[in-house]
């Protein structure tokens, strides 16, 4: 993608709604743009990684792995989503897999470029972590509905009610 095009792309992805044109030129200027073949994996889980992406074309799957081979598809991303903010953050391994389920353009963002934006636009940093936690927010609480309706719905299966 050319920076014109990371620039059109940045305005259409969620993350980064509400910046300006101005603003997204200086985010671009971090930005590194990688490309992934169908089955081709981004991110493995367990693996050390300190890199944001954003998805700019194609589809990926992100999968957990549940018990010995078996895994769990967590989510499918589309353009415009954005993953690996986790492990960007607290520096641990990746919670999670994710595969390119078609051939991908990314758009990668690493800890040291956050932290060049940092030293260099402070005011820009700081709009585009609240933008990080409003997101995370936002998944924890729909984490938490998923949570509730599992513990409901093994309650019914039980046929156990707390109330009892």
């Amino acid at each position: 993608m050319s920076d014109a095009d990371d620039r059109s792309f940045l305005s259409r992805a969620p993350l980064f709604s509400g910046f300006s044109a101005a603003d997204l030129d200086r985010i671009s200027a971090y930005l590194e743009p990688e490309t992934y073949d169908a089955g081709q994996v981004i991110i493995w889980e367990g693996r050390q990684h300190r890199t944001l992406f954003v998805l700019g074309d194609g589809t990926a799957v992100v999968t957990k792995i549940v018990r010995g081979e078996v895994e769990s598809v967590l989510a499918r991303l589309h353009a415009g989503a954005h993953f690996g903010e986790l492990s960007l953050i607290d520096n641990r391994p990746a919670a999670g897999s994710v595969t390119a389920e078609s051939d991908c353009r990314v758009l990668a963002i690493s800890y040291d470029g956050l932290q060049s934006l940092m030293q260099q636009d402070a005011r820009l940093y700081a709009r585009l972590t609240w933008a990080l936690l409003r997101d995370l927010a936002s998944k924890l609480r729909a984490t938490n509905q998923k949570v509730q309706e599992a513990v409901e719905w093994g309650l019914d299966a039980a046929s156990l009610d707390p109330r009892d």
